[in-house]
């Protein structure tokens, strides 16, 4: 891959950041007095619904995922290295896996949860999910949801959808990364899967499950080996933290979320921290010319602009108080 690959692209996504909401949008939403006002305000934008109908309906979601599959739907027809788009779409082909596997072990309809977006249609894969064969998906792909199918197939668990799609999203994840070779993806993945570990690991001990289960459910691709992080969760969470996680450029903010007086670490703010430090890396984006970063500054934008219009609508919707819809949104690109 060579950074000069994507001077067009990024001459492009210029264009496209002039589109995204600004932060003075978002203060015009949610200073809003009621639903039908804060729509008002997004019609002006290039989101497409129809304002009675929502009224109604209330249904957000559809025109929200339409709009953002439409933004990827042109990202990967436009980027020269696909994986880069996939690096954010992949959770969503994951996502759909999962759906497809439970409602084969369930037999429940389950078609409503599925979500059009990622590398692969819907329809390929439920191809795959049903005959256990794939011919387009990428082999991690296939070789997760056949592994999947036999566990299941000899356990009867239907948990074996999650287990081996989050296990197998991760390792793709850091396939990717791999052959990318880029530093700063590098360092986003490594973050991705280190702190997805420590959160796991945290709620694991809170209903203490077994080691077994921890061997299961944390993933082996990320920069702390899982073994180590088991061996040491005899101590606590914290000591995890002190002895594998201290030492990372994002160690002071873990401290931070260490109660003092009980010792119990802060999961929602440690899931937080995700979005920080991928926003951290992909703002890089802001400044470059060339190279892979803008476009995933620019994905990352359109994925937490969706996250907090979804947030505000469904807030006026509740009446929720303007401040706390404020206190939960998530980084504006280029605030």
């Amino acid at each position: 891959m060579q950074e000069i690959d994507y001077k067009g692209v990024n001459t492009v996504l210029r264009t496209y950041e002039l589109k995204l909401l600004t932060e003075a949008d978002y203060d015009r939403m949610l200073k809003a007095s009621s639903l039908k006002d804060a729509l008002e305000v997004l019609k002006g934008t290039g989101y497409e619904f129809d304002e009675k109908e929502t009224l109604v309906n209330k249904n957000f979601e559809g025109f929200l995922m339409k709009h953002l599959a439409e933004v990827y739907q042109e990202l990967f027809s436009i980027t020269p290295v696909s994986e880069i788009v996939e690096l954010f779409a992949l959770r969503y082909t994951y996502h759909n896996l999962k759906v497809l596997l439970k409602q084969r072990f369930s037999g429940e309809d389950l078609e409503q949860l599925l979500i059009p977006i990622g590398k692969y249609s819907v329809s390929s894969l439920k191809k795959l999910v049903e005959t256990g064969d794939g011919n387009d998906e990428h082999p991690i792909v296939v070789e997760g949801v056949q592994e999947a199918i036999r566990d299941f197939d000899e356990g009867h668990r239907i948990e074996a959808a999650t287990i081996f799609m989050d296990t197998y999203y991760f390792r793709h994840l850091r396939s990717i990364s791999d052959k990318i070779q880029h530093p700063s993806i590098t360092k986003m993945v490594d973050g991705i899967i280190d702190l997805y570990n420590l959160s796991t690991l945290i709620r694991s001990l809170k209903q203490s499950k077994p080691r077994g289960f921890l061997y299961t459910v944390l993933s082996s691709s990320g920069s702390i080996s899982k073994r180590d992080l088991i061996e040491e969760s005899i101590n606590g969470p914290s000591a995890v933290m002190r002895k594998y996680y201290f030492s990372k450029a994002y160690g002071t903010r873990l401290s931070n979320m260490i109660s003092e007086t009980t010792n119990e670490v802060d999961t929602q703010k440690l899931d937080k921290l995700v979005d920080e430090l991928t926003y951290e890396l992909v703002a890089e984006g802001l400044y470059q010319p060339f190279g892979p970063i803008p476009l995933l500054g620019y994905l990352f934008a359109k994925e937490k602009e969706v996250t907090n219009i979804r947030l505000i609508l469904v807030g006026k919707d509740n009446q929720i108080d303007e401040q706390i819809l404020r206190e939960r949104m998530r980084p504006v690109y280029g605030s």
